[in-house]
């Protein structure tokens, strides 16, 4: 296992280049294999906890208080203008984000808030006679699900290569790594609080959004491949 993990520091840290900028090689590191590798892991393991929720048996008081809570928080939407969702979207997403980038304790936050997130979506799905995953899989049919998965994803992946640097004492170079993931981790949030503000404003529109999405994966997709070469 520990051999493992090294390799994968290894791959998300490479050697310099004779004559090659410190500052250049930075953020060619977030997109390293190694440093890829536990962001897709971390984003399967998400996703499996995500629909297992769904599925996991919910008693009938807990049901009921979970569609109280989501139907508050739904509710209290209607009354507001779309700048208010944004805002309020974006201000708990970006909580929860910053929070789950702290080592081993964000990870810990990660595992109950999404698995509280999808004992809600199962709880709505009761009250409205439809299969829990089915309606998780709804939620996908719009494209902020999956970029603000992936926030949380390298947020947590963040801080645990964290922690593997610190193993292998290269944590110097790790947290400026670091810095260039928070941002990274922002920048997603707030483009999937805005991505989720206009599907509530108008879900054909908010569905549409998968154009530039689908442009912009298959953009990051050939970086990647380039940088791999």
């Amino acid at each position: 296992m520990d051999g493992f993990r090294e390799n994968l520091m290894t791959e998300a840290q490479p050697a310099l280049q004779p004559g090659e900028e410190n500052a250049t090689s930075l953020p060619r590191e977030l997109i390293a294999r190694g440093r890829l590798v536990i962001f897709g892991a971390t984003l399967a393991v998400e996703l499996a906890i995500f629909f297992g929720a769904m599925i996991y048996p919910i008693d009938p008081a807990q049901q009921q208080e979970l569609v109280r809570q989501a139907n508050s928080i739904l509710g209290s939407t209607g009354n507001q203008t779309s700048v208010s969702i944004f805002t309020a979207i974006l201000s708990n997403n970006a909580r929860v984000a910053g929070v789950e980038m702290i080592p081993a304790a964000g990870a810990a936050l990660f595992v109950a808030s999404i698995f509280t997130t999808g004992q809600i979506i199962q709880a709505l799905a009761i009250s409205s006679n439809v299969p829990g995953p089915l309606f998780g899989v709804l939620l996908f049919f719009f494209p902020f699900a999956i970029v603000e998965l992936s926030a949380y994803a390298i947020a947590v992946a963040s801080g645990s290569m964290l922690i593997v640097a610190w193993r292998r004492k290269t944590l110097g170079r790790e947290a400026k790594v670091f810095v260039l993931e928070v941002g990274l981790v922002f920048f997603c949030v707030f483009l999937a609080a805005a991505m989720e503000t206009v599907g509530i404003v108008s879900p054909v529109v908010g569905f549409a959004l998968w154009l530039p999405t689908a442009v912009g994966i298959f953009a990051l997709v050939m970086i990647v491949r380039e940088s791999w070469r």
